[in-house]
C-alpha cells in the first residue's frame, strides 16, 4: 500500500550540478541595483559598498522567535501518536484493510509472476499479517467494538484460533452490541451449532450493522457456510471477487502507467547523457543575487505568514467549508508579497528565480518527465530498503483522510490546492528562496541536503514518508540548480501530488 510519490533526477545532478556557477548556456540574469559607485580606500583598494539590508533585523528576529515558538509548541503539545490526529480512525483503517483484502483475494487467482511483482512493490510483509498488526495497534489505543471484531476476524482468517477464544470471552459482559458480535464470531469461526433460522437472523444483523465491504461479506459467507446456505455464501463470495478484480485491474493500470513513465524517462536520460537534449531552461543564477541575511529574512517571514493564516483556517473554521478552502489558498500569499516587494526594490524580477515562462516548452516537458521517472525509481528503492531492513509500516503515515470522507467539492478543492497551488508555493519557498539562500554560504551538495531535510521535517511524516519527501526535496533542488528554472520541479511536484491524489481516490474512496 503505497501513498507517496517522490520526484527528481540524479542525472541532472551528475551533469555538472556541482559547479558553483550556473551553466555557461544561461543568459545573464536580471541585474541587481548596483547601489553607490565604488570609492577608493586609503590603502588604494576599491571599497565596494554592499546594499543595505531590505528587511529590518528586529522584524526578522521577532519572526524567527514566533516561528520557533510555534514549532516548539507543536513538538511539545502535539498528540502522542498520529492516530490522535485522525477524526475517524476506525473507519479509515476499515476502508484501507477491506480494499487490501479484496485485492488479496483476487491476487490468489493471478499468475505467479504478477503475485511476485505485487509482493515486491508492496514489501515482504503479507497483507493479512500487516492488517492484523495494524488492528492490534488500533485496539490498544481506542475502544471500538467494530475494530475488535475486525481484528478477531483477521486472526481467524490467518488460522490463529488460539488467540480468538481468549479474546472474545469478555465480550459477553460488554453490552448488547458485543454479545451480538460474539454470536457472529461463534457461528462463523468456532463451529458453534447454529440453526438455519438463527443463522439467517445473524446474517441480517451483520448486513444492517456493518459497513458494506470485505469484513461484512466474509462474515456472511462464513455464517452461511455453517448453516448450509450455499446461495447466500456464493453471493457474498462473488461480491468479494467482483471488488477484488476491479481493484486489481485499477492497480494494474496504475502500474502500467508508472512503467511507461519509467521507460520514457529512461530514454530521455540517455539523450541527456549524449548531450542531444539540452538541460538549461531558465535564467536563474545560483548563488542568487541577494545576501544570506535578506534571503533568510524573506523565508522566515513567508513561513510566519503561512503559519498564521493556516492556523486561523484550522482553529477558526475546523470543518471543511468554502471559507477554509479559500483561506488555505491564501496561506502562501504573504511569501509572494514579500518576494515581489523585495525583487522590485532590488531592480530584479521573478526571472531571478527562473520563473519566466520558458521559450522551449518541449524541453521543459521532457525534463519534467525525467524528474517524475526518477521519482518513481526512488520510490522503488525506498520500498526495497523497507523490505530489506524489515521496517514496519504505519498505516497512518501519509493517510489522506480528507480524500476518504470529505464531500466532493472539498475533495476537488483539496486536489486543486495540492496539484496546482501547493507545488508553486513550496517550490518558490524551499527551492527558490531557501535553497538559493543556502547557496550564498555553501556549495550545491550541502545546500541541497539541508534544504531537503528542512522540507521533509515540516511535512511531519513518519520514517518512510520522511525519506520520500527528503528524496523529492533533494532532487528538486538539484534540478533547480541544473536547469536554472523552478518550472521543472514545480511541474514534477504537481504531477507527483496528482498521482498520489488520483491513486488514493481511485483505490480507497
Amino acid at each position: 500500500m503505497r501513498r507517496w510519490r517522490i520526484s527528481g533526477s540524479l542525472v541532472l545532478y551528475s551533469r555538472g550540478a556541482m559547479a558553483t556557477q550556473p551553466p555557461t548556456e544561461f543568459p545573464p540574469t536580471d541585474a541587481a541595483d548596483p547601489g553607490p559607485s565604488p570609492q577608493e580606500s586609503p590603502s588604494g583598494c576599491l571599497d565596494i559598498p554592499r546594499p543595505q539590508p531590505f528587511f529590518s533585523v528586529a522584524g526578522t528576529t521577532v519572526s524567527s522567535v514566533l516561528v520557533a515558538a510555534f514549532i516548539t509548541g507543536v513538538l511539545l503539545f502535539s498528540p502522542a501518536t498520529r492516530l490522535d490526529t485522525l477524526e475517524r480512525p476506525e473507519e479509515d483503517l476499515e476502508r484501507l484493510v477491506s480494499r487490501e483484502m479484496d485485492m488479496r483475494q483476487a491476487l490468489q487467482k493471478a499468475s505467479a509472476w504478477e503475485r511476485a511483482v505485487y509482493r515486491f512493490l508492496a514489501g515482504d510483509e503479507d497483507s493479512l499479517d500487516q492488517s492484523i498488526r495494524w488492528y492490534d495497534d488500533l485496539t490498544r489505543e481506542i475502544e471500538s467494538p467494530e475494530a475488535q471484531l475486525y481484528r478477531i476476524m483477521l486472526l481467524a482468517e490467518a488460522g490463529q484460533a488460539d488467540r480468538i477464544s481468549a479474546a472474545i470471552v469478555p465480550w459477553q459482559y460488554q453490552g448488547e452490541g458485543m454479545v451480538r458480535m460474539l454470536d457472529w464470531v461463534r457461528a462463523a469461526y468456532l463451529k458453534s451449532p447454529t440453526a438455519p433460522a438463527t443463522g439467517q437472523r445473524l446474517i441480517s444483523e451483520v448486513r444492517e450493522e456493518l459497513s458494506p465491504g470485505w469484513f461484512a461479506d466474509t462474515l456472511v459467507a462464513r455464517i452461511a457456510n455453517g448453516i448450509g446456505d450455499q446461495a447466500t455464501q456464493a453471493e457474498a463470495e462473488s461480491a468479494i471477487a467482483r471488488r477484488g478484480t476491479m481493484f486489481l485491474n485499477r492497480q494494474r493500470a496504475l502500474l502500467i502507467a508508472e512503467v511507461g513513465v519509467l521507460v520514457w524517462g529512461g530514454i530521455l536520460v540517455i539523450q541527456i547523457l549524449r548531450n542531444s537534449l539540452r538541460v538549461p531552461i531558465g535564467t536563474a543564477s545560483l548563488p542568487p543575487p541577494w545576501t544570506f541575511q535578506d534571503g533568510y529574512a524573506l523565508f522566515i517571514r513567508g513561513v510566519l505568514g503561512f503559519l498564521i493564516i493556516s492556523g486561523a483556517a484550522t482553529y477558526v473554521v475546523p470543518h471543511p467549508t468554502a471559507l477554509t478552502a479559500i483561506i488555505s489558498l491564501l496561506a502562501g500569499v504573504p511569501l509572494f508579497v514579500w518576494l515581489a516587494q523585495y525583487l522590485a526594490v532590488r531592480g530584479l524580477s521573478l526571472n531571478a528565480l527562473g520563473l519566466r515562462p520558458p521559450a522551449d516548452f518541449g524541453r521543459l516537458a521532457r525534463v519534467t518527465v525525467v524528474l517524475v521517472a526518477v521519482s518513481l525509481l526512488g520510490e522503488i528503492i525506498i520500498t526495497v530498503m523497507v523490505a530489506l531492513f524489515h521496517i514496519k509500516t504505519d498505516w497512518t503515515d501519509g493517510l489522506l483522510e480528507d480524500l476518504l470522507w470529505d464531500p466532493p467539492w472539498a475533495v476537488l478543492s483539496s486536489a486543486v490546492d495540492s496539484i496546482v497551488w501547493a507545488p508553486l508555493v513550496e517550490e518558490v519557498a524551499f527551492r527558490g528562496v531557501l535553497y538559493g539562500t543556502l547557496r550564498t554560504k555553501m556549495g550545491v551538495g550541502p545546500a541541497a541536503l539541508l534544504s531537503a531535510a528542512i522540507f521533509a521535517f515540516v511535512h511531519g511524516y513518519g520514517a518512510i514518508g520522511l525519506a520520500s519527501v527528503f528524496w523529492s526535496g533533494l532532487i528538486w533542488a538539484l534540478a533547480y540548480e541544473r536547469t536554472g528554472s523552478l518550472w521543472p520541479a514545480t511541474l514534477a511536484h504537481g504531477v507527483n501530488n496528482l498521482m498520489v491524489t488520483a491513486e488514493f481516490v481511485w483505490m480507497y474512496r
